[in-house]
């Protein structure tokens, strides 16, 4: 059973994605939220009502097998203004070389959701 996680993102850290096919060990929180109301409270990043200093310009949306996702919000969660995250890097539930170990093996996919650039 697969379910959709999402995460904003700067330049910086979806390039990276992009080229390597897994997330940076960059972010110290590195949060990824689950399902329609994940990707509404990412957008609100790039929508200017939440507020990050990595600068997110990217919302990438994650198809994951169902296991992995619930075994890292079993590892580690907290509510967020309607969603639910899970920080992936050091400061969270360090659970980046799990998801990054699923988007190498291609068992998790991306792509990116929503895009925001100035004039």
């Amino acid at each position: 059973v697969l379910t959709t996680v999402y995460r904003p993102m700067g330049d910086r850290e979806c390039a990276h994605l992009l080229k390597h096919g897994v997330l940076p060990e960059t972010q110290p929180y590195q949060t990824i939220v689950r399902g329609g109301a994940g990707r509404k409270y990412a957008e609100k990043y790039l929508r200017g009502t939440k507020w990050v200093d990595s600068q997110p310009t990217t919302i990438v949306e994650f198809v994951c097998e169902r296991v992995l996702i619930d075994k890292l919000f079993a590892m580690q969660c907290k509510p967020e203004d309607g969603a639910i995250s899970h920080g992936l890097g050091s400061k969270g539930g360090k659970g980046l070389p799990l998801f990054n170990a699923s988007l190498h093996s291609g068992t998790s996919t991306f792509r990116l959701v929503l895009i925001k650039r100035t004039k």
